[in-house]
């Protein structure tokens, strides 16, 4: 084999070190001084480059620039453990393939050695697609290995399978592929040479296998075809033939030969310009890319798989890594080649080059189902998969589903009971793996379709046969935290829920979920499409009975939504509406507001909102004044507006509902803090329990209106656990039952326009056994509410919500009829039929010392009205 031009400059480099080292041996020492100073660099170097490869093994430069440092040395040994370290990890270039088989070729010393260089070779040719590595691994065999260069038959036969790959490799690449087809001739024409001249019949077939070499070559498209039909006249006139003449070139040869070639020729001119393009290396990568997409597009409408793959294959070589290219070649092999052991070789490399793209990673997997490949070879791929660090948790999740569609077509009717269960059992640990990888290590993703989860329940079902283990699926998804968004429950997932149950007509045990759920916390306008849901539900498949439960139930909720949106509306409204400050409402606790300054400010926010929401006046007067008024001035309002219309108070009771139904959600919510809490414990034996305060009130200001009765320590003012918006509750804690008594004195004073309720806080009675069924309900501090009249319906409704399933309440009907409510969730009660504890219906309780006259409706117009 002839010196390559590597090997020629690398002899040309020692012969010139030779002379300089001749030259230089009169000289000074300096010169061998900046040698070493030149070779501790070298070795600084090689060291920071080791480090780096080994902190970040997946930084290709890194490996690149170590290699190129130890092959400057001359470190055999650690050149080759570099490189194989890298090629771990990445593919190599073909550049980077030519170095290390040539550098390996060098050392060779036994048959062994030529073996393993090979073997590299072998390994090189597949990453990518590169003629001059083809040329140089077919010439290293044919002097390296003895069977072919004696010209047995087995290595004859090794040889020509080895020129009969690279010809379906490169052999139809335009621009090069003709060196491998000459390469093939110029073998075959030397075994021709070595058949002795008297064995006729042997030396005949050869030559009739050179003559079809070089035929088939003409009828394919490459750069030197006018090259090739004259070395092959030449050759045919040296055995006799003639071929061609002045007229006609190709005169002689069978007319499928001509036409074929003929073709060839049209399509050479054709791709000339835009291979000129390519191989002029003057085009930028982004120009270059182009062109190679649009070199494609035109060999992808001549209709030739071959073809195709080859100009796939050179774009490739020089953009590994551009995914688009990868995802583009291999749904073009999946849709026209359909060779599986193509496909998966491709597969292979393009997740090795990718492997960031989850879309490769699922083809891949279906590429190897589609090829008949077994568990032991899928298994493996989709293990990687999940380790090859996708960018998204949606290419995570398409991974998971497509490994379950996988297990679930392995699933065969013939297996016994036995394979059955070990298969499905598989098929769960895969749901299962993916329901906590994906919330483990993205807990902030939510996937609102619920395919994974959807797919697991039906499978159950349907598969198993284990309803059981389907709701097991949805029970566990709604214990999970991952289903609550920043601002409540994802209704999708009591939909899917319930839709399973339809789908099974487990009529019962969807009507109990919509029990479970109506009353949660749902985000937007989950809650009202809930209710809804299950007045639809009812009338579809429930008895007049069933719907008019769900009426009960369903109304009091929608009011009491309704209301809080309200309610928020109505104050942002009023805060931003008529410009009142935290400082002018101070003030206000002094002051007193004259009737034309509340008429104006009350005139100023109905103008302000009425353009938001359409209310009209006589609705909005009603929800204002309630925002703003006490809880006399709210009586006041309900009876005044009820004289001009009849039906506002059934609006206006509604509303108290809810109010009653928030407020139960808060101490519901602030007794879950304190059980959970790890903070101080307060006994509140000295503490004022506050209520009624105003929302927009701080916990400075609730201090500084309690400082003038001395002795304050604390201020703890509850919040919603949701929105964090004061509940209207505080607990102040003071140094002494003296203190405490001037602030109890405080008791329906005002504070921004609203008096508050202030009662010494008794935790004994909160832990005192209840009476009549009862529960007792205490705060945070364990102090029991105060003993004034609001605070003591409000304990009593709570007490009515925690009795024991099954009890009733007696609900009037809006239409004048009774409705017997039963079981636990009983906050739908209006609160004018709920009475103290120790009170029939028919008994009036007696007025406590001290407490205000019921007023008239005359008398409470005054109050209203006056300055």
């Amino acid at each position: 084999m002839e010196m390559t031009s590597e090997e020629k400059r690398d002899d040309e480099a020692m012969d010139s070190e030779s002379d300089s080292d001749e030259k230089k041996e009169g000289e000074p020492h300096s010169d061998s001084e900046n040698s070493d100073e030149d070779e501790n660099a070298q070795s600084m170097e090689v060291e920071q480059l080791k480090a780096a490869v080994a902190q970040n093994p997946n930084n290709y430069d890194a490996h690149v620039q170590y290699i190129g440092m130890l092959r400057k040395q001359g470190a055999l040994e650690e050149v080759r453990q570099a490189r194989e370290a890298m090629n771990v990890l990445f593919p190599l270039s073909s550049a980077m393939w030519r170095e290390w088989t040539q550098d390996e070729a060098r050392l060779i010393s036994s048959s062994e050695d030529a073996a393993s260089v090979e073997a590299l070779y072998e390994h090189g040719v597949k990453e990518y697609l590169s003629v001059p590595l083809w040329v140089e691994y077919l010439e290293f065999v044919e002097e390296h290995d003895a069977a072919v260069s004696q010209c047995t038959s087995q290595g004859l036969a090794k040889m020509r399978a080895l020129f009969e790959r690279s010809l379906g490799a490169a052999g139809l690449h335009l621009a090069e592929g003709w060196k491998v087809w000459e390469a093939y001739r110029e073998f075959e024409q030397a075994v021709l040479l070595t058949i002795a001249e008297d064995n006729i019949e042997t030396k005949s077939k050869q030559v009739d296998i050179v003559r079809s070499i070089f035929r088939r070559q003409l009828t394919v498209p490459l750069a030197n075809h006018a090259d090739t039909l004259r070395d092959y006249r030449e050759w045919e006139e040296q055995q006799g033939t003639k071929v061609g003449d002045e007229a006609d070139e190709l005169a002689g040869l069978p007319p499928n030969v001509v036409s074929s070639y003929a073709k060839a020729m049209k399509v050479c001119s054709k791709y000339k310009p835009i291979e000129e393009l390519i191989a002029s290396g003057k085009a930028g990568d982004a120009e270059l890319l182009h062109n190679y997409q649009l070199y494609i597009g035109l060999e992808e409408d001549t209709g030739d798989p071959a073809r195709v793959q080859v100009i796939y294959e050179r774009a490739i070589a020089d953009f590994p890594i551009t995914s688009e290219l990868w995802l583009k070649y291999t749904e073009y092999l999946d849709s026209n080649l359909k060779v599986p052991s193509i496909i998966k070789t491709v597969y292979a490399r393009a997740v090795q080059n990718c492997p960031w793209v989850g879309e490769l990673w699922k083809r891949y997997l279906l590429a190897l189902e589609r090829c008949g490949a077994q568990e032991n070879e899928i298994f493996p791929v989709y293990e990687k998969s999940l380790q090859s660090g996708l960018q998204t948790p949606t290419e995570y999740l398409d991974l998971f589903l497509t490994r379950a569609d996988s297990l679930r077509r392995m699933l065969k009717s013939e297996s016994n009971e036995t394979e059955k269960q070990a298969d499905l059992k598989q098929l769960w640990e895969t749901f299962d793996h993916a329901s906590q990888f994906l919330t483990t290590y993205f807990p902030d993703y939510v996937d609102r379709s619920l395919q994974l989860y959807r797919y697991w329940a039906r499978l159950a079902v349907h598969l198993g046969n284990d309803v059981m283990a389907a709701r097991g699926v949805w029970e566990n998804l709604i214990k999970s935290r991952w289903i609550l968004s920043a601002h409540g429950w994802m209704t999708e997932v009591w939909k899917g829920y319930i839709s399973m149950e339809l789908e099974l007509r487990n009529i019962k045990e969807a009507r109990s979920i919509y029990r479970r759920c109506y009353s949660r916390k749902f985000e937007a306008n989950g809650a009202e499409l809930m209710c809804d849901e299950w007045l639809r539900f009812e009338r579809e498949y429930g008895s007049l009975e069933d719907y008019d439960r769900a009426v009960l139930k369903v109304r009091p909720r929608l009011a009491e939504v309704k209301a809080m949106q309200l309610a928020q509306e109505v104050k942002g409204g009023a805060v931003h509406s008529s410009g009142v400050t935290t400082q002018a409402a101070a003030t206000a606790v002094e002051r007193p507001k004259g009737r034309e300054s509340l008429q104006k400010e009350r005139d100023q926010v109905v103008t302000s909102n009425k353009r938001k929401r359409g209310l009209g006046h006589k609705d909005y007067d009603a929800l204002s004044k309630r925002q703003k008024s006490t809880k006399r001035s709210t009586k006041e309002t309900i009876i005044v507006n009820q004289e001009k219309d009849p039906n506002q108070q059934e609006k206006v009771d509604t509303e108290m509902k809810a109010d009653k139904s928030m407020s139960r959600i808060g101490h519901q919510s602030e007794d879950s803090k304190s059980s959970t809490s790890k903070q101080q414990v307060y006994t509140d034996r000295c503490t004022a329990f506050v209520s009624n305060i105003p929302f927009e009130v701080t916990e400075e200001q609730l201090h500084e209106f309690f400082s003038s009765s001395g002795g304050l320590k604390d201020v703890r003012m509850l919040r919603d656990r949701y929105t964090g918006r004061p509940r209207g509750i505080a607990y102040i804690e003071f140094e002494s039952e003296d203190f405490l008594s001037a602030a109890i004195q405080k008791n329906r004073q005002k504070l921004f326009g609203r008096p508050i309720s202030v009662a010494q806080s008794n935790p004994d009675m909160g832990r005192s056994k209840p009476t009549h069924g009862a529960t007792a309900r205490h705060g945070r501090g364990g102090g029991s509410r105060p003993t004034d009249e609001r605070t003591e319906k409000l304990e009593i409704l709570h007490d009515k919500l925690d009795q024991p399933r099954g009890g009733s309440v007696m609900v009037g009907h809006r239409r004048g009829g009774h409705v017997k409510l039963t079981g636990s969730n009983t906050f739908a009660v209006p609160r004018r039929l709920v009475k103290p504890l120790g009170w029939g219906a028919s008994e009036q309780r007696p007025a406590e010392a001290g407490e205000e006259a019921p007023k008239s409706n005359e008398e409470f117009r005054k109050l209203l009205l006056q300055s």
